[in-house]
C-alpha cells in the first residue's frame, strides 16, 4: 500500500531530478505554483492531503516520466527497464547523430534505464566544469528527441556543424533561436538553419 509520505517524497524527488523547485515543477505542469507546497500537505484539521491523480498525471506528462518510473521512485524499487544509447559530451559527439538529429546505430555505448518506453531517448554524460553549478562532471542527462520543447526548457542543441551544447531555450522565430546558458546568461541568437535538432532534457542524475 502506498502511503501519503511516499507519494509526497516521490514528488519532491522528481522535482530534484529535474533540477526544479517544487513550485517550478508545478508551474511546468500547468498547475498553480503552490499546488505542491509542504504547507498544503496537511489540511487545517490536521488530516493528510493527497495530491490529485490529475496533478500527478500532468507532472508526469510535463517531465516525460512514465508511470512505471514514478512508481519506482515512490517505492524505492526501480522497475525493470531497457537500455539507452550513451555518449559523453565531448568533441566528435555531433558525428554520432544522423541528419535528423537521432543517434546513429553505431558508435554508442549503453546505460540501463528504468522506464520501458525509450522512444527518442538517449543519454549524455557531462564532462568537465563548464556547466557548473547546474550540472557537475559525471552527471548523466536523459534527452528526448521526441518530446515537445518550449521556452524555458533545458535543451541539448545539436548544430549542423560544430560542438553540441547544453542550454536553456529562449525565444524562437522562423529565422533565429535565442538561447541562455544554464546559469541564465543570454547567448547570441543562432540562425535556425544552422541547427539540426533541439532536444529536451527530461532528467539529470545529480
Amino acid at each position: 500500500m502506498l502511503t501519503h509520505a511516499q507519494i509526497w517524497a516521490a514528488i519532491d524527488a522528481l522535482a530534484q531530478r529535474q533540477g526544479l523547485s517544487i513550485s517550478s515543477l508545478a508551474k511546468r505542469a500547468g498547475l498553480d505554483p503552490t499546488t505542491f507546497n509542504r504547507s498544503k500537505r496537511i489540511n487545517a484539521e490536521g488530516q493528510a492531503r493527497w495530491p490529485s491523480t490529475e496533478s500527478i498525471a500532468k507532472v508526469l506528462a510535463a517531465t516525460g516520466v512514465g508511470v512505471d518510473e514514478f512508481l519506482g521512485i515512490v517505492t524505492g524499487q526501480p522497475r525493470p527497464g531497457a537500455r539507452l544509447p550513451f555518449r559523453p559530451l565531448e568533441a566528435g559527439l555531433s558525428e554520432a547523430f544522423d541528419e535528423g538529429g537521432r543517434p546513429r546505430s553505431r558508435g554508442w555505448d549503453e546505460i540501463n534505464f528504468p522506464g520501458r518506453d525509450t522512444t527518442g531517448l538517449f543519454a549524455i554524460e557531462v564532462r568537465g566544469k563548464a556547466l557548473a553549478p547546474v550540472y557537475a562532471d559525471g552527471d548523466i542527462l536523459i534527452v528526448s528527441h521526441e518530446a515537445p520543447t518550449r521556452r524555458g526548457d533545458r535543451v541539448f542543441v545539436l548544430p549542423h556543424a560544430g560542438m553540441p551544447m547544453i542550454a536553456v531555450l529562449g525565444h524562437q522565430t522562423a529565422t533565429h533561436v535565442q538561447f541562455f546558458s544554464v546559469t541564465g546568461e543570454s547567448l547570441p541568437a543562432r540562425p535556425a538553419g544552422q541547427i539540426r535538432a533541439i532536444c529536451r532534457i527530461l532528467w539529470a542524475s545529480q
